[in-house]
């Protein structure tokens, strides 16, 4: 019985597949009207499969696998596509081999095959007529007389392409190919594509055993295509589809199985030959092999496609209905990848409209839910001051927020299920993940902080009575300064502006137990406090000053900083009119102020405008988060303590124990306990004392680590994600400030990701140039407007991305570290000299060097990809890398510094003066210029000083007359002969005025940039680097 069953089903398959043309048995095929028939004049129909372009998957060209489609799939035909413009292009030898090799496996397999010259970006085939000559010359000789071989010596002629034009160069290859097979079947392009096969319908070509070329892709092509094939084949025009597919014509898309049905039920009934396209696993609706599988000479039900299944089916003739389309998180997304770019936008638009639409009700509904609570000094002051009305956000601000907020969400759509590269391995999928996440969570931080901003409000200053006026203890933490440097500090305190000076009282507190410091507090007649140890660092020097005040209101100011005269008239009125409020309160309601802090300026350049010479084009790089973001975390009472140029309410100290003696960044902590502990925080905008910027790089980098760390250990000690007093408002504030120090692995990922392509040839994700326009580029303005508008013009992308850039490489692992428990214990004082000479560490400029030659190698293959392949794709990594490298040179100059003048500060600052010469001549004039030691005057008239000339001159300010003696010791002359020259002074005699003419320069808002000074772009910001250093 079983050899019965087995004799059956071979007899079956042998009957089975007798109808199948073999070249074994149907030997040449020649046509005969529509159709083409064999030696024997029996019917002949081809079916089977076209690769996708030999030189991009040579791979599927294999034994096993040629093998399997010709048994196992009953397939007599293998189109093998040589692109035209590859071949001409690249490496025509390895061309060749590979197309060679493809012919030799189709004939071993006793299968048709097709040779494509496969036109396509080249449009006419006459473009490229030598090469294809030369190519039809040496496969023509080398498969004389071989039945297997079919010609097709133009895929897809299209542009402007005529048939005509396909005429001419018909009737010039045709005759290479007959010289040595006088009967090759040929089979003839059309033009658009090879779909209109009614031209040759009219004019056919005169040469014997041609075909036309008709393709046609079911999705995209309907009953009217259909109609146009009827016709032309009833006319007896001999058509051989070389080319279908099921899916949209690009190749992509949706398949569309009513469609697909109806063209392969007509190409059987006209007995058509075809080809399905395409044998690859290019990550497209039209593969057959899926994008992630790794089969190469046997391909299993996984490894195929929906599409691939589908395609089998109709060679075997098998139902397509009982195909069941795959159903996966992958092939969900795969299939969204496949829809048309602007319908994804639509798509994507509408979750990203609606989640933006939910987050403002939210916002909404909280603010009035909230309306009768007061738990920020926002509302407390609402309260308190209903006659006045707190500046709200523009109109601008909030639609530039929201356009940006929908403009990020449809790009992070998009990426999440459209652009992860699946079918080029898993290093590619981690890589493409990780940048995945890096931009979610920079768009979190970004929404927070820009939420933040939103809410950045000025609250005018209240009036109060001059009685009104509490007590005051001022702490001057000092460690290791030099006494110059306290000395300024100390005397701008005693010119502080108070209605009873007598409440003011200064404390020097030394935790260095230094005795030139005891007698610089004797000589200014200020308060000295020391300690027998440093336990607790600076947070215990400042309980130790604690213990021994009394007053309610205590400033914390660093050794370097500086106060304004009016810098208590301009804080303390907050926690008075505060007070008042709470008064009115029932005690259950009651939210008093606890920190006012203002911002930490300085008065010298940082490392960025000094060592890149930006001293007068961009502010200090923390002015933006004191004067910005530390401002509006007012409206969620998330304040940050800087630890200076601050004011505390001794209750707030009281309740929380004092000062946090637990971490090396007891500010943050501190202020985090105060906020915890039911008392509001104010941050002011403007800047009421000034200090000394870190000097060098090595010393910004060795600030923002401990800083970094401290942060990092502070969140985890307090766990403030889990402390029940604080409110979601404060935790988001403070998760936005724990995350920003995790962003030198946001930024490595960002330097790394284009050169995984670039240099080593793995893409972190799959886009189209349409894809980039439509999703990316919005964005990514968006970005840049959003930054600028909402820092109110404080800093910028660009600026961003160096200050981030140049700390990622010494950053990450300390943070790292932190993150894994690794606690810094101790740290090292910022210096606070100034150094003359500049000192390069060599080793901070390795890894930005090593970086930048990656990033160069990079460009340079991006660019001959760009220009020998034009491969658009390319710019989107060519621009980042653009981009990457600008801020690694701005990195490196940064880091190879720049030599000081010497000088502590320079005030360019229009003061007036009165210059009495020694004839008793008066001259008037203005300074454009201040030093300790010198002032710099423009005069109204040409020659009224010269150089050697003792003078006694005048300086007048709104709060200071100052009578000096100096001698002229340069001249800058204009070269405007007509325009005065400026005249550098130097200070002999200050006549016992040098603590109120050092008073003077110091009191007043920093005169280095406030805002950001539109540029010229990146290029001149590297000119101007490289001239400067140059010409010094």
């Amino acid at each position: 019985m079983a050899r019965f069953i087995l004799a059956f089903l071979f007899v079956f398959a042998v009957f089975a597949n007798a109808n199948v043309a073999r070249p074994s048995t149907h030997g040449k095929l020649h046509v005969v009207g529509s159709n083409l028939y064999d030696h024997k004049g029996n019917l002949a129909v081809l079916k089977g499969f076209s690769t996708h372009g030999l030189t991009w998957f040579p791979k599927y060209v294999n034994q096993g696998l040629f093998r399997q489609i010709s048994s196992e799939w009953n397939t007599n035909l293998i189109r093998l596509a040589m692109y035209s413009y590859d071949y001409c292009n690249g490496n025509k030898k390895k061309n060749l081999e590979i197309l060679e090799k493809g012919v030799e496996l189709a004939i071993a397999n006793d299968m048709y095959v097709i040779i494509d010259w496969h036109i396509l970006q080249d449009n006419n085939p006459n473009e490229n007529l030598a090469e294809a000559i030369d190519f039809f010359n040496k496969i023509a000789k080398k498969y004389a007389n071989i039945p297997n071989v079919i010609f097709e010596i133009c895929n897809e002629p299209n542009g402007n392409t005529t048939w005509d034009d396909i005429k001419e160069y018909s009737n010039l290859i045709i005759p290479v190919i007959r010289r040595y097979n006088p009967d090759a079947l040929i089979l003839v392009g059309t033009p658009n594509y090879s779909r209109e096969i009614q031209f040759p319908a009219k004019d056919p070509l005169e040469f014997k055993n041609v075909m036309y070329v008709f393709h046609f892709y079911a999705a995209s092509h309907k009953d009217d295509f259909r109609q146009k094939l009827r016709k032309v084949v009833a006319s007896g025009t001999p058509i051989f589809i070389t080319e279908s597919g099921l899916c949209e014509e690009d190749g992509d898309g949706h398949i569309d199985l009513e469609s697909v049905k109806k063209w392969y039920s007509l190409v059987d009934s006209l007995h058509l030959n075809y080809t399905i396209w395409s044998l690859s696993n290019k990550d497209e609706t039209c593969a057959i092999v899926n994008s992630d599988s790794r089969a190469l000479e046997h391909l299993t039900e996984k490894d195929l496609t929906y599409y691939g299944k589908l395609a089998r089916a109709i060679i075997r003739k098998e139902d397509v209905d009982s195909i069941i389309p795959d159903k996966s998180i992958t092939s969900d997304f795969k299939l969204m990848s496949r829809t048309k770019p602007y319908m994804l936008w639509l798509i994507f638009a509408a979750p990203a409209l609606i989640i933006v639409l939910l987050l403002t009700v939210t916002k909404i509904v909280l603010k009035n839910l909230k309306r009768n609570q007061i738990k920020t000094y926002t509302q407390l002051y609402k309260y308190g001051h209903t006659e006045d009305k707190v500046r709200k956000p523009s109109f601008w601000r909030n639609a530039v927020l929201i356009i940006g907020t929908i403009c990020t969400l449809i790009y992070l759509c998009w990426r999440m299920t459209c652009s992860i590269p699946f079918a080029f391995g898993n290093i590619a999928v981690i890589g493409s993940v990780i940048l995945l996440a890096v931009e979610i969570l920079g768009f979190i931080e970004s929404l927070i902080h820009y939420n933040d901003m939103l809410n950045l409000r000025k609250y005018p200053l209240p009036q109060i009575k001059p009685e009104e006026f509490p007590d005051v203890d001022i702490f001057i933490s000092t460690y290791n300064e030099p006494v110059e440097l306290l000395r300024k500090t100390i005397i701008g305190c005693k010119y502080i502006e108070y209605p009873d000076k007598n409440k003011v009282h200064i404390y020097l507190c030394d935790d260095h137990r230094r005795p030139e410091m005891r007698k610089l507090a004797e000589e200014l007649g200020v308060n000295y406090f020391d300690r027998p140890d440093n336990k607790g660092a600076k947070a215990g020097n400042l309980n130790e000053a604690l213990k021994r005040t009394t007053s309610p209101y205590i400033v914390t100011l660093d050794a370097d900083m500086i106060p304004r005269r009016k810098f208590l008239l301009k804080t303390i009125p907050y926690f008075i009119d505060a007070e008042k409020i709470n008064e009115t309160l029932p005690e259950e309601k009651r939210f008093p102020l606890g920190i006012v802090q203002t911002p930490q300026s300085f008065y010298t350049p940082d490392v960025f405008q000094h060592n890149l010479y930006a001293e007068t084009i961009v502010p200090n790089e923390q002015d933006f988060f004191y004067r910005v973001i530390e401002a509006a975390k007012t409206s969620s009472n998330s304040v940050i303590y800087g630890g200076s140029n601050t004011i505390l309410s001794r209750k707030a100290l009281n309740k929380i124990g004092g000062f946090y003696t637990e971490s090396i960044t007891e500010d943050f902590a501190t202020g985090m306990l105060i906020e915890s502990s039911g008392f509001a925080s104010l941050g002011l905008s403007e800047a009421l004392a000034s200090g000394i910027a870190p000097n060098s790089f090595k010393e910004h980098i060795q600030q923002r680590t401990r800083w970094g760390r401290g942060v990092i250990a502070t969140a985890k000690q307090l766990k403030f994600l889990r402390n029940r007093k604080l409110n979601f408002a404060q935790k988001l504030s403070y998760l936005s400030s724990v995350l920003y120090w995790f962003s030198p692995i946001k930024h490595l990922v960002y330097l790394l990701s284009p050169l995984m392509f670039a240099v080593f040839c793995i893409p972190i994700f799959k886009c189209t140039l349409l894809d980039l326009i439509l999703f990316w580029l919005p964005m990514h303005i968006m970005q840049i407007i959003s930054l600028r508008v909402l820092s109110r013009n404080m800093i910028s992308t660009r600026w961003s991305g160096i200050y981030e850039t140049s700390v990622m490489p010494f950053l990450l692992i300390p943070i790292i570290k932190e993150a894994l428990g690794l606690t810094l214990s101790t740290f090292k004082v910022t210096k606070k000299e100034k150094a003359n000479e500049r000192i390069i560490d060599k080793k901070s400029l390795i890894p930005f060097i090593v970086l930048l030659t990656l990033t160069v190698l990079g460009i340079a293959q991006m660019t001959y990809m760009f220009i020998v392949y034009e491969y658009i794709g390319v710019l989107a990594i060519l621009f980042w890398l653009f981009i990457n490298s600008y801020y690694l040179i701005m990195c490196i100059m940064l880091v190879l510094g720049r030599d000081a003048d010497g000088e502590n500060v320079k005030v360019r600052a229009a003061e007036l003066v009165e210059v009495t010469k020694e004839d008793g001549c008066r001259v008037s004039g203005i300074t454009t210029k201040l030093l300790e030691h010198g002032v710099d005057i423009y005069t109204d008239n040409m020659n009224d000083l010269y150089l050697g000339e003792p003078i006694n001159f005048e300086i007048q300010t709104t709060s200071y007359t100052l009578q000096l003696k100096g001698t002229v010791v340069a001249e800058h002359r204009s070269n405007n002969p007509h325009i005065p020259s400026v005249y550098t002074v130097e200070i002999l005699d200050f006549n016992g005025k040098k603590d109120e003419y050092i008073q003077m320069l110091y009191d007043r808002i920093s005169t280095l940039p406030q805002y950001l000074k539109i540029g010229r772009g990146a290029l001149f910001d590297i000119w101007r680097n490289i001239s400067h250093r140059i010409s010094s």
